[in-house]
């Protein structure tokens, strides 16, 4: 069995070792000996070439979420073309051809071509579906790109009261919302001399469909509505390069482009309760700009240097340019009021990027291992501010605002320094130090310093046991705040945003594994971290985390293979404000009207399998069994001598996944085999803002003010069976 080990653990610890010590554990003598995690296959079946077909079908209990089943997949009920693994080398060349679920709407091909120190080339077409409901109904027609019209005998009835909301949503049209997403990737590389390599890479991204979206007029008793957003675009990135190296260095030269398309700049949609424009009650359609076409070049060179004493330097530096130059929509598509002008009619957006990187590393001695680096990333937003003299509030009334655009840009400087000792041959002790500071424009906190430490053991190379830990501490500081912004803004002055506040973090991590025995092995890793946020009186104010997890493989013989594992995640944190009219009303400055959030986040996982190879005559037989439950609750508390209202709380938010698969192959022949696979998943779910409801139209009783598509999170019951025929060569 494969174990699952939590992926911030092993970001952050599989970096830790120390060079000397790996060097150690890779030695002839001291290279561990890892336990076998699948049983081994017959050796005189061949497994380099494989096709597998079949036919599969699915069951659904009673209520189930079809579409959330196959979210991020096609599991259509039909004959499937589900595995084509093709390979071929020689002496001078080296290919194969890959396929995986032919004809489905998650299919994906591959394919790779390599002459030896000449020619290497790949390509990849991958499709990616996400399918958001089966049972989606709206009164809009979405058959028309870009616009959501609605019947104006609806619009009607709705503005003049002869109809209710409720009573309308009986005739929306039911549709499937989904998106697909095609990657078509491809690269190639030329070796013109042995010294010289010329790459160019190719990547085209289209994603098409419909998702939910949100549409609102803001007005007193407008409906606010669901909308089927329909999605059309697509991002061509392209890249060059020009390479040189020899034994002493490198020396390389690249060009990228990426260029993204939007079919659909724009997004029209009827408003439920008008069918005639009012300077007062609002418009009969509502319009919105959608994801901007957006270019961005690159340019940049890079190289390598050995020094001496075991040293090695390089460099990165990179200019870009992105642009985007939209048409700009009107104020407001209300017909009864006149749109004030636009300062520009497009976007004219400019900015330049320049990064660089440089890193230098030393191993004067065995035992002894240096490493430093310094990056730059400089945004710089040329975009001339737009001016607004004045605007349109929710396509009603013309009001002036005397203000423009804030072109956000940033200057980031980063230092990192580590250094590795190894006193003996498995042991690792390692200490850094990073600084990193941002510089910003129209930030409430316009520079912040963030220095961190960090110090790791790593024990490897003994064959019997791996450890390695980190402890790592980090504190941001930031420039004194100008409370008179967040006042002119209506904000409160003790307001912090926690991606600039001030702020304190630890974090320690560590993985073990033990294995007593070559055929037994204990796996282990634990985590623990907390965040404080000095000086925030309302924003984030704290957060903690801890985790665990343990697993165990047993591999008997090479026919048997067992393996579980079981972890543990908890996160938790605390958020504060007040609720209170802006200056001068007193409310503003009451502390009787605080109130707080603590959120608790909390997972458990379990996974166990098991593997039969040829335990049962010329039978291969694959048991496993995961599940997760994750429940996340959120609790208000208010001061003690609180004016406000008793909170009434939410109910918690619990989402548990069960999943079984038994996979049976019985060989008829050592190249021709039969077999089933049969696959359990349960999903039950409660979300107190996603659970399903009983009408669209919300809320239920009295007049309503959301008109809901019926996109829900809902619970599933599903059996899967495919039959299957493997032919290999």
């Amino acid at each position: 069995m494969r174990t699952r080990e939590v992926a911030m653990v092993a970001a952050l610890l599989l970096t830790a070792a120390g060079a000397a010590a790996q060097d150690a554990a890779n030695s002839t003598n001291a290279v561990q000996k890892d336990v076998v995690k699948t049983a081994a296959a017959n050796p005189d079946i061949p497994l380099v070439n494989v096709v597998d077909f079949g036919v599969r079908g699915t069951s659904f209990g009673e209520g189930s979420d079809q579409a959330r089943y196959q979210h991020y997949r096609d599991l259509r009920n039909g004959a499937t073309f589900d595995r084509i693994r093709y390979f071929k080398e020689t002496d001078s060349v080296k290919y194969n051809f890959q396929a995986d679920n032919v004809g489905y709407r998650d299919q994906r091909f591959s394919a790779s071509y390599l002459n030896y120190g000449k020619v290497k080339a790949n390509f990849e077409w991958n499709q990616i579906p996400i399918f958001y409901s089966t049972d989606t109904r709206t009164l809009y027609d979405i058959s028309s790109p870009g616009a959501l019209p609605m019947s104006d005998v609806v619009q009607a009835g709705i503005q003049s009261k002869a109809l209710t909301l409720n009573t309308a949503m009986n005739g929306a049209s039911p549709f499937e919302m989904r998106t697909q997403r095609d990657v078509a990737n491809a690269s190639f590389s030329y070796s013109a001399t042995p010294n010289v390599d010329i790459g160019v890479t190719f990547r085209n991204t289209q994603k098409t469909g419909t998702q939910p979206w949100g549409g609102s007029f803001g007005i007193s008793g407008a409906i606010a509505t669901e909308l089927p957003v329909p999605v059309d675009h697509r991002t061509t990135d392209i890249g060059t390069s020009l390479e040189y190296a020899n034994d002493r260095g490198f020396a390389r030269v690249s060009y990228d482009g990426s260029f993204f398309h939007n079919n659909l700049s724009t997004l029209t949609w009827d408003n439920p309760s008008r069918v005639t424009d009012s300077p007062t009650l609002g418009p009969v359609q509502g319009r919105m700009s959608l994801w901007p076409n957006t270019d961005m070049n690159t340019v940049s060179v890079s190289g390598g240097l050995k020094l001496p004493a075991h040293s090695n330097a390089t460099a990165y530096l990179s200019f870009a340019g992105m642009t985007n130059n939209n048409p700009l929509i009107p104020f407001t598509v209300n017909t009864q009021i006149v749109s004030p002008a636009l300062s520009r009619p497009n976007s004219d957006v400019n900015a330049r990027v320049t990064a660089m990187n440089y890193t230098l590393t030393s191993r004067p001695v065995t035992s002894l291992w240096f490493s430093a680096r310094y990056r730059v990333y400089d945004f710089d937003n040329r975009t001339v501010p737009f001016a607004v003299t004045n605007s349109v509030n929710y396509d009603t009334a013309i009001v002036a605002l005397n203000n423009s655009s804030e072109p956000f840009g940033s200057v980031r400087h980063t230092f990192d320094a580590d250094a590795t000792y190894s006193p003996i041959r498995y042991v690792g002790f390692r200490a850094g130090y990073t600084r990193e500071d941002v510089d910003r424009t129209y930030r409430i906190v316009e520079n912040t310093t963030e220095n961190i430490g960090r110090v790791s053991v790593d024990l490897t190379g003994l064959g019997w046991m791996t450890l390695r830990s980190v402890f790592e501490h980090s504190t941001r500081t930031g420039s004194p705040v100008d409370e008179r912004e967040l006042l002119s803004i209506g904000e409160q002055p003790s307001l912090r945003q926690y991606d600039i506040a001030d702020r304190n973090q630890n974090r320690f991590n560590t993985i073990l594994t033990v294995m007593p025995a070559s055929m037994f092995s204990v796996n282990a890793s634990a985590g623990i971290g907390s965040l404080d946020y000095p000086g925030t009186n309302f924003g984030m104010r704290s957060g903690d985390s801890h985790f665990y997890s343990i697993g165990a493989d047993y591999v008997p013989s090479n026919k048997v293979s067992l393996g579980a594992t079981y972890g543990y995640e908890a996160y938790d944190s605390l958020q504060a404000s007040r609720t209170a009219n802006p200056l001068p009303d007193p409310q503003f400055l009451d502390p009787r009207r605080n109130w707080t959030d603590n959120a608790a986040d909390r997972t458990k996982t379990f996974g166990g399998s098991m593997d039969l190879i040829r335990v049962f005559s010329r039978t291969d037989i694959k048991l496993a069994y995961d599940s997760s439950r994750g429940e996340s609750t959120y609790t208000y508390g208010l001061v003690p001598n609180t004016v406000l209202p008793p909170p009434l709380q939410l109910t918690p938010v619990t989402n548990v996944l069960q999943r079984a698969t038994v996979d049976g192959r019985y060989f008829i022949t050592k190249q021709f085999a039969v077999g089933v696979v049969y696959w359990f998943d349960k999903y039950q779910v409660s979300d107190f803002a996603l659970s399903p409801v009983a009408s669209l139209a919300q809320p239920a009783t009295g007049t309503p003010t959301l008109m809901m598509v019926g996109y829900f999170y809902a619970p599933y019951t599903a059996n899967t069976v495919m039959g299957r025929i493997t032919y290999l060569w």
